[in-house]
């Protein structure tokens, strides 16, 4: 069976749908389904006036069956594009023998005593242990800190009855 849309949602279909099958003539494809026919409840004087005595009525018509569309695949791709062309590439380097097929390794860090004064300065503030870490570090700690000290001073220490917080304020309508 087809089900016509409704003209105001075929005139927000495709251009190239609309030029096939026109605004209102999109057609969306429903499962295959048997067919129902309905008969009006006559009474029994007004079927015996439409049948001659014993014929039966005839048989309904024959529909010819929806066949379903041909199944389309759908195929999901992981990861981006970037990434897909570089794992071609790589695995088209290492077959054709292209760089060996080893992966490049580092160079060793320089030694301090030969590090121009710039590269000491650009050590000491983004190296692998420089200031930018140990910042980093203590922020992420300091998080934790605060919160267990705001639990000890809230909950901990008046249970303790080391002291007591003051009582929430009236609001000002409360306060006659």
């Amino acid at each position: 069976m087809e089900t016509k849309l409704l003209p105001s949602l075929s005139s927000k279909s495709p251009p190239s749908l609309q030029r096939k099958f026109g605004p209102a003539q999109i057609f969306l494809h429903a499962a295959p389904r048997s067919p129902l026919f309905l008969r009006a409840a006559t009474g029994p004087s007004s079927s015996r006036s439409d049948n001659a005595g014993d014929t039966p009525p005839p048989p309904p018509p024959v529909m010819p069956a929806v066949t379903p569309p041909d199944t389309v695949e759908i195929r999901f791709r992981r990861g981006s594009r970037r990434r897909s062309k570089q794992l071609q590439q790589d695995r088209k380097n290492s077959s054709s023998g292209g760089g060996g097929g080893l992966p490049k390794t580092p160079s060793p860090p320089k030694d301090w005593e030969s590090m121009t004064m710039a590269e000491k300065a650009v050590e000491l503030y983004m190296g692998e242990k420089g200031l930018l870490f140990w910042l980093n570090k203590f922020a992420y700690a300091s998080i934790f800190i605060i919160i267990g000290a705001w639990i000890l001073f809230r909950f901990v220490g008046p249970s303790l009855g080391l002291y007591q917080l003051d009582p929430v304020p009236l609001s000002p309508k409360n306060s006659s």
